[in-house]
Protein backbone atom coordinates (compact mmCIF):
# COMPACT_ATOMS: atom_id res chain seq x y z
CA UNK A 1 0.00 0.00 0.00
CA UNK A 2 1.29 3.23 -1.00
CA UNK A 3 0.83 5.89 1.89
CA UNK A 4 0.76 9.74 1.56
CA UNK A 5 3.03 11.93 2.60
CA UNK A 6 1.31 12.66 6.28
CA UNK A 7 1.06 9.15 6.73
CA UNK A 8 4.69 7.75 5.75
CA UNK A 9 6.08 10.64 8.04
CA UNK A 10 5.36 9.49 11.46
CA UNK A 11 6.76 6.13 10.53
CA UNK A 12 10.68 8.15 10.37
CA UNK A 13 9.56 8.53 14.58
CA UNK A 14 12.58 7.83 16.70
CA UNK A 15 14.74 7.31 13.36
CA UNK A 16 15.60 10.86 11.71
CA UNK A 17 13.84 14.13 12.34
CA UNK A 18 10.60 15.27 9.94
CA UNK A 19 9.10 18.58 8.98
CA UNK A 20 5.82 17.67 10.72
CA UNK A 21 2.57 17.45 8.33
CA UNK A 22 -0.36 19.33 9.86
CA UNK A 23 -3.84 18.82 9.08
CA UNK A 24 -5.17 22.16 8.25
CA UNK A 25 -8.21 21.90 9.40
CA UNK A 26 -6.63 20.75 12.97
CA UNK A 27 -4.99 23.99 13.90
CA UNK A 28 -4.21 27.75 13.02
CA UNK A 29 -1.11 27.70 10.56
CA UNK A 30 1.37 29.91 11.00
CA UNK A 31 2.88 32.08 8.45
CA UNK A 32 5.13 31.53 6.36
CA UNK A 33 4.21 28.36 5.92
CA UNK A 34 4.25 25.44 2.99
CA UNK A 35 0.58 24.35 2.44
CA UNK A 36 0.73 20.39 0.15
CA UNK A 37 -2.42 17.99 -1.26
CA UNK A 38 -2.25 14.79 0.64
CA UNK A 39 -2.45 12.30 -2.73
CA UNK A 40 -0.90 9.60 -4.16
CA UNK A 41 0.49 10.91 -7.21
CA UNK A 42 4.48 11.90 -8.28
CA UNK A 43 4.49 15.59 -8.74
CA UNK A 44 2.88 17.52 -6.66
CA UNK A 45 5.41 20.53 -6.99
CA UNK A 46 4.95 20.50 -10.50
CA UNK A 47 1.43 20.92 -10.79
CA UNK A 48 0.57 23.28 -8.21
CA UNK A 49 -0.20 20.56 -5.37
CA UNK A 50 2.49 22.38 -2.98
CA UNK A 51 2.60 26.07 -2.43
CA UNK A 52 4.33 28.48 -0.13
CA UNK A 53 1.65 30.77 1.47
CA UNK A 54 2.57 34.01 3.28
CA UNK A 55 -1.13 34.82 5.08
CA UNK A 56 -4.68 33.53 5.65
CA UNK A 57 -6.03 35.29 1.89
CA UNK A 58 -3.23 32.91 0.16
CA UNK A 59 -4.08 29.99 2.52
CA UNK A 60 -7.99 30.17 2.08
CA UNK A 61 -7.08 30.14 -1.87
CA UNK A 62 -4.97 27.46 -1.93
CA UNK A 63 -7.91 25.62 0.45
CA UNK A 64 -11.14 26.37 -1.90
CA UNK A 65 -8.70 25.43 -5.12
CA UNK A 66 -7.79 22.34 -3.84
CA UNK A 67 -9.90 20.66 -1.43
CA UNK A 68 -12.06 17.75 -2.17
CA UNK A 69 -11.35 18.67 -6.02
CA UNK A 70 -9.43 16.76 -8.38
CA UNK A 71 -5.19 16.53 -8.88
CA UNK A 72 -4.42 14.72 -11.33
CA UNK A 73 -7.24 12.06 -11.05
CA UNK A 74 -7.49 12.10 -7.46
CA UNK A 75 -9.78 13.35 -5.22
CA UNK A 76 -8.00 15.80 -2.49
CA UNK A 77 -9.76 14.93 0.63
CA UNK A 78 -6.56 16.30 2.94
CA UNK A 79 -4.55 19.69 3.08
CA UNK A 80 -1.83 19.60 5.33
CA UNK A 81 0.60 22.89 6.35
CA UNK A 82 4.54 22.49 7.70
CA UNK A 83 7.17 25.19 8.77
CA UNK A 84 9.09 26.65 6.17
CA UNK A 85 12.41 25.67 6.28
CA UNK A 86 15.41 27.67 4.54
CA UNK A 87 16.75 24.76 1.96
CA UNK A 88 20.98 24.87 2.43
CA UNK A 89 21.84 21.38 1.85
CA UNK A 90 19.41 18.93 0.25
CA UNK A 91 19.59 15.08 -0.46
CA UNK A 92 17.46 12.82 -1.90
CA UNK A 93 17.20 9.08 -0.28
CA UNK A 94 15.47 6.27 -1.13
CA UNK A 95 15.21 2.54 -0.50
CA UNK A 96 13.31 0.02 -2.50
CA UNK A 97 13.26 -3.76 -2.27
CA UNK A 98 15.23 -4.56 -5.62
CA UNK A 99 13.32 -7.94 -6.63
CA UNK A 100 16.08 -8.49 -9.37
CA UNK A 101 19.03 -9.39 -6.62
CA UNK A 102 16.30 -9.89 -4.21
CA UNK A 103 17.61 -7.56 -1.26
CA UNK A 104 17.28 -4.38 -0.27
CA UNK A 105 18.64 -1.36 -2.55
CA UNK A 106 19.71 2.69 -1.26
CA UNK A 107 20.06 5.11 -3.93
CA UNK A 108 21.40 8.62 -2.16
CA UNK A 109 21.49 11.20 -4.56
CA UNK A 110 22.02 15.61 -4.35
CA UNK A 111 20.15 15.81 -7.25
CA UNK A 112 16.97 14.22 -6.45
CA UNK A 113 13.01 14.24 -6.76
CA UNK A 114 11.34 13.05 -10.00
CA UNK A 115 14.12 12.62 -12.27
CA UNK A 116 16.24 10.83 -10.41
CA UNK A 117 16.49 7.63 -12.66
CA UNK A 118 18.56 10.61 -14.73
CA UNK A 119 20.50 12.01 -11.96
CA UNK A 120 24.07 10.96 -10.46
CA UNK A 121 23.03 8.47 -7.98
CA UNK A 122 25.40 6.16 -5.44
CA UNK A 123 23.64 2.79 -5.38
CA UNK A 124 24.21 0.16 -2.83
CA UNK A 125 22.86 -3.30 -2.89
CA UNK A 126 22.48 -3.88 0.89
CA UNK A 127 24.15 -7.33 2.18
CA UNK A 128 21.43 -8.69 3.78
CA UNK A 129 23.26 -10.71 6.14
CA UNK A 130 25.89 -7.55 7.07
CA UNK A 131 25.35 -4.57 9.02
CA UNK A 132 24.31 -2.37 7.02
CA UNK A 133 26.53 0.55 8.68
CA UNK A 134 29.62 -1.46 7.08
CA UNK A 135 27.69 -0.96 3.30
CA UNK A 136 27.65 2.95 3.59
CA UNK A 137 31.42 4.15 3.16
CA UNK A 138 30.47 5.27 -0.21
CA UNK A 139 28.27 7.80 1.12
CA UNK A 140 29.11 11.24 2.42
CA UNK A 141 30.40 10.80 6.21
CA UNK A 142 27.42 13.25 7.23
CA UNK A 143 24.58 11.01 5.72
CA UNK A 144 26.01 7.42 6.83
CA UNK A 145 23.95 7.73 9.93
CA UNK A 146 21.08 8.92 8.04
CA UNK A 147 20.90 6.57 5.81
CA UNK A 148 21.29 3.89 8.51
CA UNK A 149 18.27 4.74 10.17
CA UNK A 150 16.48 5.12 7.22
CA UNK A 151 17.45 1.25 6.62
CA UNK A 152 16.53 0.33 10.07
CA UNK A 153 12.87 2.15 9.78
CA UNK A 154 12.61 0.27 6.01
CA UNK A 155 12.93 -3.06 7.87
CA UNK A 156 11.64 -2.96 11.25
CA UNK A 157 8.36 -1.76 9.43
CA UNK A 158 8.10 -4.19 6.79
CA UNK A 159 8.44 -1.59 3.87
CA UNK A 160 8.83 -2.05 0.16
CA UNK A 161 9.96 1.87 -0.58
CA UNK A 162 11.23 4.77 1.92
CA UNK A 163 11.38 7.60 0.03
CA UNK A 164 13.03 10.77 1.78
CA UNK A 165 12.83 13.82 -1.10
CA UNK A 166 14.06 15.94 0.06
CA UNK A 167 16.60 15.58 2.88
CA UNK A 168 17.30 19.45 3.80
CA UNK A 169 19.84 19.81 7.32
CA UNK A 170 19.48 16.51 8.12
CA UNK A 171 15.69 16.83 8.38
CA UNK A 172 13.33 14.80 6.04
CA UNK A 173 10.42 17.64 4.03
CA UNK A 174 9.01 14.82 2.59
CA UNK A 175 8.60 11.14 2.63
CA UNK A 176 6.99 8.82 0.94
CA UNK A 177 6.43 4.92 1.85
CA UNK A 178 4.79 1.77 0.32
CA UNK A 179 4.13 -1.04 2.87
CA UNK A 180 4.32 -4.90 2.13
CA UNK A 181 0.99 -5.24 2.96
CA UNK A 182 1.46 -9.25 3.64
CA UNK A 183 2.52 -7.72 6.88
CA UNK A 184 -0.12 -6.19 7.74
CA UNK A 185 -0.70 -8.48 10.79
CA UNK A 186 2.30 -7.15 12.32
CA UNK A 187 1.05 -3.97 12.06
CA UNK A 188 0.00 -1.87 15.20
CA UNK A 189 -1.27 1.05 12.96
CA UNK A 190 -4.18 0.75 11.03
CA UNK A 191 -4.56 3.06 7.78
CA UNK A 192 -7.51 3.18 5.46
CA UNK A 193 -7.40 0.90 2.70
CA UNK A 194 -7.41 1.92 -0.84
CA UNK A 195 -7.40 0.98 -4.62
CA UNK A 196 -4.87 2.49 -6.18
CA UNK A 197 -5.13 6.49 -6.04
CA UNK A 198 -8.35 6.27 -4.25
CA UNK A 199 -10.10 4.87 -1.16
CA UNK A 200 -10.78 1.56 -0.96
CA UNK A 201 -15.09 0.88 -1.98
CA UNK A 202 -16.90 -1.67 0.70
CA UNK A 203 -17.12 -4.35 -1.78
CA UNK A 204 -13.40 -3.91 -2.43
CA UNK A 205 -12.66 -4.23 1.46
CA UNK A 206 -15.01 -7.12 1.90
CA UNK A 207 -12.94 -9.24 -0.60
CA UNK A 208 -10.03 -8.83 0.35
CA UNK A 209 -10.68 -9.59 4.41
CA UNK A 210 -12.10 -13.47 2.46
CA UNK A 211 -8.72 -14.05 1.75
CA UNK A 212 -7.07 -12.53 5.43
CA UNK A 213 -7.23 -15.07 7.57
CA UNK A 214 -7.18 -17.86 5.23
CA UNK A 215 -4.54 -18.89 3.01
CA UNK A 216 -6.62 -21.82 0.95
CA UNK A 217 -6.58 -20.61 -2.58
CA UNK A 218 -6.88 -17.26 -3.72
CA UNK A 219 -10.85 -15.07 -3.79
CA UNK A 220 -10.99 -11.97 -3.13
CA UNK A 221 -7.44 -10.33 -2.46
CA UNK A 222 -7.46 -8.95 -6.27
CA UNK A 223 -11.13 -7.51 -5.82
CA UNK A 224 -12.00 -4.20 -7.81
CA UNK A 225 -14.78 -2.28 -8.53
CA UNK A 226 -14.43 -1.18 -11.85
CA UNK A 227 -17.58 1.15 -14.10
CA UNK A 228 -19.08 -1.22 -16.32
CA UNK A 229 -22.26 -3.64 -15.76
CA UNK A 230 -20.54 -7.19 -16.59
CA UNK A 231 -19.52 -9.35 -12.97
CA UNK A 232 -16.96 -11.14 -13.39
CA UNK A 233 -15.36 -13.91 -11.47
CA UNK A 234 -12.11 -15.27 -13.33
CA UNK A 235 -9.25 -17.61 -12.91
CA UNK A 236 -5.50 -17.14 -13.92
CA UNK A 237 -4.08 -13.48 -14.41
CA UNK A 238 -3.52 -14.54 -18.58
CA UNK A 239 -6.86 -15.79 -18.78
CA UNK A 240 -8.29 -12.80 -16.70
CA UNK A 241 -6.35 -10.24 -19.15
CA UNK A 242 -7.65 -12.12 -22.10
CA UNK A 243 -11.59 -11.86 -21.18
CA UNK A 244 -10.85 -8.37 -19.89
CA UNK A 245 -9.51 -7.29 -23.37
CA UNK A 246 -12.43 -9.18 -25.82
CA UNK A 247 -14.92 -7.50 -23.38
CA UNK A 248 -13.75 -3.95 -24.56
CA UNK A 249 -13.35 -5.16 -27.73
CA UNK A 250 -17.13 -6.65 -27.97
CA UNK A 251 -18.40 -3.24 -26.66
CA UNK A 252 -19.07 -4.75 -23.20
CA UNK A 253 -17.44 -3.13 -19.72
CA UNK A 254 -16.52 -5.10 -16.93
CA UNK A 255 -18.49 -3.96 -13.42
CA UNK A 256 -15.38 -5.54 -11.12
CA UNK A 257 -11.76 -7.24 -11.36
CA UNK A 258 -10.99 -10.13 -9.45
CA UNK A 259 -9.63 -13.56 -9.30
CA UNK A 260 -10.27 -16.76 -7.74
CA UNK A 261 -7.43 -19.64 -8.37
CA UNK A 262 -5.56 -22.02 -6.45
CA UNK A 263 -8.19 -24.23 -5.81
CA UNK A 264 -9.71 -22.22 -2.57
CA UNK A 265 -12.59 -24.11 -0.56
CA UNK A 266 -16.79 -23.51 -2.00
CA UNK A 267 -17.14 -21.13 1.19
CA UNK A 268 -14.55 -18.34 0.55
CA UNK A 269 -15.79 -18.93 -3.84
CA UNK A 270 -19.45 -18.19 -2.14
CA UNK A 271 -17.85 -15.28 0.21
CA UNK A 272 -16.72 -13.63 -3.25
CA UNK A 273 -19.80 -14.90 -5.91
CA UNK A 274 -22.10 -12.10 -3.09
CA UNK A 275 -19.96 -9.53 -3.46
CA UNK A 276 -19.99 -9.78 -7.22
CA UNK A 277 -23.99 -10.56 -7.33
CA UNK A 278 -24.31 -7.55 -4.92
CA UNK A 279 -23.12 -4.87 -7.65
CA UNK A 280 -26.14 -2.82 -8.75
CA UNK A 281 -27.53 -3.23 -12.42
CA UNK A 282 -25.41 -5.66 -13.49
CA UNK A 283 -26.59 -7.03 -17.33
CA UNK A 284 -24.36 -10.37 -16.98
CA UNK A 285 -22.36 -12.56 -14.73
CA UNK A 286 -18.70 -13.73 -16.95
CA UNK A 287 -17.42 -16.96 -14.90
CA UNK A 288 -14.61 -18.06 -16.69
CA UNK A 289 -10.81 -19.43 -16.69
CA UNK A 290 -8.15 -21.37 -18.00
CA UNK A 291 -8.35 -25.34 -17.72
CA UNK A 292 -7.17 -25.71 -14.45
CA UNK A 293 -4.90 -28.23 -13.26
CA UNK A 294 -5.77 -29.06 -9.50
CA UNK A 295 -8.54 -26.09 -8.99
CA UNK A 296 -11.64 -28.51 -8.01
CA UNK A 297 -14.40 -26.98 -10.43
CA UNK A 298 -17.32 -28.74 -8.88
CA UNK A 299 -16.39 -28.09 -5.39
CA UNK A 300 -15.64 -24.18 -6.58
CA UNK A 301 -18.32 -23.57 -8.65
CA UNK A 302 -20.65 -25.23 -5.86
CA UNK A 303 -20.24 -21.77 -3.63
CA UNK A 304 -21.19 -19.41 -7.01
CA UNK A 305 -24.10 -22.29 -6.81
CA UNK A 306 -25.25 -21.54 -3.67
CA UNK A 307 -25.62 -17.29 -4.11
CA UNK A 308 -27.68 -17.83 -7.64
CA UNK A 309 -29.84 -19.83 -5.51
CA UNK A 310 -30.33 -17.64 -3.04
CA UNK A 311 -30.65 -14.72 -6.00
CA UNK A 312 -31.76 -15.91 -8.84
CA UNK A 313 -30.67 -12.83 -11.37
CA UNK A 314 -32.84 -12.71 -14.73
CA UNK A 315 -29.69 -11.84 -16.61
CA UNK A 316 -27.23 -14.02 -18.56
CA UNK A 317 -24.50 -16.34 -16.61
CA UNK A 318 -21.36 -17.27 -18.75
CA UNK A 319 -19.68 -20.27 -17.18
CA UNK A 320 -16.26 -21.40 -19.05
CA UNK A 321 -14.50 -23.67 -16.90
CA UNK A 322 -12.92 -27.09 -17.21
CA UNK A 323 -10.53 -29.28 -15.06
CA UNK A 324 -10.90 -31.56 -12.22
CA UNK A 325 -14.11 -32.66 -11.74
CA UNK A 326 -15.18 -30.45 -14.80
CA UNK A 327 -18.21 -32.79 -15.69
CA UNK A 328 -19.96 -32.59 -12.11
CA UNK A 329 -19.87 -29.18 -12.20
CA UNK A 330 -21.31 -29.13 -15.69
CA UNK A 331 -24.31 -31.65 -14.30
CA UNK A 332 -24.82 -29.29 -11.05
CA UNK A 333 -24.98 -26.15 -13.31
CA UNK A 334 -27.79 -28.08 -15.68
CA UNK A 335 -29.71 -29.11 -12.73
CA UNK A 336 -29.33 -25.40 -10.96
CA UNK A 337 -30.67 -23.97 -14.28
CA UNK A 338 -33.57 -25.97 -14.57
CA UNK A 339 -34.70 -26.05 -10.44
CA UNK A 340 -34.35 -22.16 -10.59
CA UNK A 341 -35.35 -21.01 -14.42
CA UNK A 342 -31.75 -19.50 -14.70
CA UNK A 343 -30.51 -18.30 -17.86
CA UNK A 344 -26.66 -20.17 -17.73
CA UNK A 345 -24.74 -21.16 -20.34
CA UNK A 346 -21.84 -23.25 -19.40
CA UNK A 347 -18.88 -23.77 -22.04
CA UNK A 348 -15.68 -26.50 -21.79
CA UNK A 349 -12.06 -25.90 -23.15
CA UNK A 350 -13.42 -26.65 -26.65
CA UNK A 351 -14.89 -22.94 -27.05
CA UNK A 352 -12.10 -20.05 -26.56
CA UNK A 353 -12.65 -17.23 -24.25
CA UNK A 354 -12.79 -14.81 -27.00
CA UNK A 355 -15.73 -16.85 -28.35
CA UNK A 356 -17.40 -17.14 -24.81
CA UNK A 357 -17.21 -13.23 -24.52
CA UNK A 358 -18.48 -13.20 -28.27
CA UNK A 359 -21.59 -15.86 -26.95
CA UNK A 360 -22.16 -13.11 -24.06
CA UNK A 361 -22.64 -10.03 -26.21
CA UNK A 362 -25.23 -12.14 -28.78
CA UNK A 363 -27.26 -12.58 -25.40
CA UNK A 364 -27.43 -8.89 -24.61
Amino acid sequence: MKLKEYESKPLLEGYIPFNPCTIVHDTKLVYPCVMKVQVQQNGRGKHGGVQVVQNEEQAHSFTSKWQENNFNGETVDVITWEPLVDIVDEWYIGIIFNRSVRSPQIIVSQDGGSAIESADNTIIIVNILEPIERQVNSLPEHLRDTVCKLYHCFVDHDLRMLEVNPLVNGVALDCVAVTDDDANYRRSTTLSERTLNRKATTREISARKIDENDHRGVAGKTYMDLDGDIGIMTSGGGATMTLMDALEHYGLHPANYTEYSGNPPQEKVEALARIVLSIPNLKALLVAGVVANFTDIHATLQGLITVLKEVKPSYPIIIRRAGPNDGLAKKAIEKLKQECGLNITYYDETTSLTQVVEHLKEQL
